[in-house]
């Protein structure tokens, strides 16, 4: 439909729902789906060389996400040091810990409150 006001013409067309999906901005946090009974977290790199280490992250549970094949485009990943093949970025590193532990950490949590 156009509607003529002064020297200006006003085209009004309808919405045919092409376009109805919600845009959301790209993150650079994205991650893979975590597997059954696994979560997904970020943690940072300096937590693992510190004073804990790799070792007590492993140890309580955690384990680092190495990227596979087709996720190297899709995901940030770590090419060099420590942590070469890894999904992460800017300092943080993406780890699953078992969803027992998860559930553990939680009761604790609310436990001291």
């Amino acid at each position: 439909m156009k509607i003529k006001i002064f020297n200006y013409t006003i085209k009004i067309t309808k919405n045919r729902g092409k376009y109805n999906k919600k845009w959301k901005p790209p993150s650079k946090l994205d991650s893979p789906e975590a597997p059954e009974g696994l979560q997904y977290r970020w943690i940072r790199a300096e937590i693992m060389k510190g004073r804990w280490g790799i070792k007590s992250g492993l140890r309580n549970g955690w384990s680092l996400v190495k990227a596979k094949r087709g996720d190297r485009n899709k995901y940030p990943v770590i090419t060099e040091g420590k942590f070469k093949g890894c999904i992460g970025v800017g300092g943080l590193i993406l780890a699953s810990v078992p969803q027992e532990i998860v559930d553990e950490i939680k009761k604790y949590r609310r436990e001291l409150n």
